[in-house]
């Protein structure tokens, strides 16, 4: 029987060649449009601590992967090696493995001599100068400091915002989790915080994350298909951040805290504070900023109809726009050449038990609300003349009781105009909402798990 090879020795141009491999990961490619499988994915590792990606074509899906499962070890032999995928890579490497017809897997002996996982992980100081880059998904690692509420889309989708901290004991960014209700993986990490809570350290590997956005020079991180989260797992860089962790907040004589369960987890959580409607109404903005975000959680008392519940907008930019002489024209774009089409505008009047002020939602936090498609609404409403009209998806929202993350600038101020635009929203039910002293109480022993 011929050596097994080591994947830094495989050659392209011939199928006669035999290795051991243990599966490291299995995840399915999914079309978001239509939620079908396009192929699944399998990394594999080897004895020298590499690893490389198959994919298996959905034609071969019912001979190839019953042979395959998570953390078992393999012989492989009569395989291809072809080019790996250009950009999104789960596996920094260029080529990848292809099964064949004559491709044969045999399950083997695990005496522990391949490790059992494999990561690239970035430094949080590196993630913001890799925004917008596409070739290799990132891996990172880190302790969960704050946790949001699992949010859910219109569209099904399922969204959770995590905060991590690394040896730095610096919340050096935050990510958000997307997970939907078809892909069991993603789902099992958004449901399981309960048993986070419960721990005394918690700690986050978050294997293939792609860059998001970078905003005032902090990046957050989106899930894909391939993403997946580990706790607690035994490897040694992760060990090795417990411990740091562990002897930085011992020598400060404190404790490593559970992770605190927020609203919203901000990638800066200092610059948000919960606070009263009176509070919103007094607000000062502090010299050298030209606005700020603060937390208040309130009742909808009343949906206000003057302005209309949407707006006409550029399809590219989603500016306003307005018709003249008969013709739409984009003052952002500069443009006529783009289709018009409508958001949501919900200007809506909140209650809390020291006063009343009015709020502004645009397209995808009034949606959140609302749970219905601006354009299904349309549909159904039909004729134009009915959308001055306020619908009951939108007059529904009169009752709720929501956390409101609102934004409070310099016109807001000096004109008097208390029309403040909501930046995140989250409906919560009168148990589970938090007194601003809760929440200082909240933070303060965050601030002594870090310090």
């Amino acid at each position: 029987m011929p050596t097994n090879a080591i994947l830094t020795a495989l050659q392209r141009k011939t199928d006669t060649q035999r290795i051991q491999l243990r599966v490291g990961r299995i995840w399915e490619a999914i079309n978001r449009n239509n939620k079908t499988v396009l192929h699944t994915n399998v990394e594999f590792m080897d004895q020298q601590g590499g690893h490389i990606l198959a994919i298996i074509r959905n034609n071969q899906r019912t001979l190839i992967m019953p042979q395959l499962k998570e953390q078992s070890v393999y012989d492989i032999s009569n395989f291809k090696i072809v080019p790996g995928p250009s950009t999104y890579r789960s596996v920094d490497m260029d080529m990848a493995i292809n099964f064949f017809y004559k491709t044969t897997i045999q399950e083997a002996e695990d005496n522990n001599s391949i490790p059992h996982y494999k990561f690239e992980l970035q430094p949080f100081h590196r993630v913001k100068d890799l925004v917008g880059r596409v070739k290799n998904l990132i891996d990172v690692i880190g302790m969960v400091t704050t946790i949001g509420r699992l949010e859910k889309r219109s569209n099904g989708v399922e969204k959770l915002d995590v905060a991590l901290t690394d040896d730095r004991l610096v919340a050096a960014f935050n990510y958000s989790l997307l997970a939907t209700v078809c892909n069991p993986n993603q789902k099992s990490v958004s449901v399981s915080g309960g048993s986070r809570q419960q721990r005394t350290i918690t700690t986050l590997c978050s294997h293939y994350w792609t860059p998001g956005k970078k905003i005032l020079d902090k990046a957050s991180l989106s899930s894909t298909d391939a993403t997946k989260t580990f706790f607690n797992i035994e490897y040694e860089p992760l060990n090795d951040l417990k411990k740091s962790l562990s002897d930085s907040s011992g020598s400060n004589g404190a404790r490593l805290l559970p992770p605190a369960t927020v609203h919203f987890v901000a990638t800066d959580e200092k610059d948000v504070q919960q606070i009263h409607i009176k509070d919103v109404l007094e607000m000062k903005i502090p010299s050298g900023k030209d606005q700020v975000r603060c937390l208040c959680t309130a009742t909808i008392t009343e949906i206000l109809y003057g302005n209309g519940w949407l707006y006409n907008c550029c399809s590219i930019c989603a500016r306003a726009v307005h018709p003249t002489e008969g013709k739409y024209y984009c003052n952002a774009c500069n443009d006529t050449n783009f289709t018009v089409s409508q958001r949501y505008r919900v200007v809506a009047r909140i209650k809390d038990d020291t006063g009343t002020t009015t709020v502004t939602l645009f397209n995808k936090e009034a949606e959140q609300l609302i749970g219905v498609p601006i354009q299904k609404i349309i549909t159904e409403m039909g004729e134009p003349s009915h959308m001055d009209k306020i619908p009951a998806p939108v007059a529904n929202l009169i009752g709720k009781l929501c956390a409101f993350q609102i934004k409070i600038n310099n016109y807001n101020i000096t004109h008097g105009c208390e029309e403040y635009t909501v930046t995140r929203v989250s409906e919560c039910s009168a148990a589970g909402t938090k007194s601003p002293n809760t929440v200082d109480a909240a933070q303060k022993n965050k601030k002594n798990r870090l310090e």
